[in-house]
């Protein structure tokens, strides 16, 4: 089975090298630091800079939806306040005459049809559907990509591989209904800790099982970058997870991953080239 689609205007999955999608936060609650940007000169900054290590996509998150049982702070921000931190985003974005695709981190509709409007082609829901019946109908009417995660009712509360592949199957169903292309949904089985019943095992279960996702027939998104279950391990906070992302990164492309979201372009995109060609002379030498 031979596994393709879309995000944004790149092509994605079997027949391609793995993809990079970079992360920007406009929140100043979010877990990582590093990644937050707000003001117009920050941004601009960042962004030349990612677009010079070599993203494919950046993923732009107004809204932190970082664990508030695990990060001791949850962030309630009206759905005016979401748009406005993302027109500084989109300000600069146009100033530069970037053309990098651009995916919106939301939950919401109205904050999606904002988004597209300004340039955006991809919309990254961490609830699948299940949160706004009225997203993925925006998502079709702009004719856009999208990143479902798997979700019962709240964002990452499944965590057991068959519990995912039934959601975000749901998920598939909901958009493929809504009017969305089949070809421009892509999964993402939702690692790190949503929830406080889940523990770190289910992390690294679903990392080893990724394969298994391919039974969906849809392109796979992890994301990994300095998340809790590395530094569980670790001992370490979110600033000190990065060779430990890029460690479990790799274990997760070989099983198949596509497209790694990550707050570290440049490192991460050597994993994947090295990965990608290990991938592939496998292939070639039949090991």
């Amino acid at each position: 089975m031979h596994i393709k689609g879309q995000l944004g205007n790149i092509e994605i999955g079997d027949c391609v090298r793995t993809r990079l999608m970079a992360v920007m936060n406009l929140s100043p609650t979010s877990f990582f630091k590093g990644s937050i940007k707000q003001s117009e000169v920050e941004i601009q900054s960042h962004l030349e800079l990612l677009i010079d290590e070599g993203a494919d996509f950046i993923d732009v998150g107004a809204i932190s939806s970082a664990p508030a049982f695990l990060y001791k702070r949850k962030e309630k921000v009206s759905k005016s306040t979401e748009i406005d931190r993302l027109s500084y985003f989109f300000k600069v974005y146009k100033e530069i005459g970037s053309n990098l695709p651009v995916s919106v981190d939301t939950q919401s509709s109205i904050t999606a049809d904002y988004a597209l409007s300004q340039g955006a082609t991809i919309i990254n829901d961490i609830s699948g559907f299940k949160s706004d019946p009225k997203l993925p109908h925006v998502v079709s009417e702009y004719s856009a990509s999208v990143i479902i995660m798997a979700c019962r009712r709240v964002p990452g509360d499944v965590f057991l591989m068959r519990e995912v592949c039934t959601e975000l199957n749901n998920s598939i169903d909901i958009g493929i209904n809504a009017g969305i292309e089949k070809s421009r949904i892509t999964i993402d089985p939702g690692l790190g800790s949503w929830v406080p019943k889940r523990q770190i095992e289910n992390d690294y279960k679903l990392i080893l099982n990724l394969a298994k996702l391919r039974e969906l027939k849809q392109c796979i998104l992890v994301g990994i970058s300095r998340k809790s279950f590395i530094g569980q391990i670790l001992g370490l906070p979110p600033e000190k997870r990065l060779w430990g992302s890029l460690a479990a990164t790799t274990v997760a492309i070989l099983n198949g991953a596509h497209i790694i979201r990550t707050h570290d372009i440049r490192a991460t995109k050597d994993v994947c080239l090295i990965t990608d060609y290990i991938k592939n002379f496998q292939k070639r030498v039949n090991i």
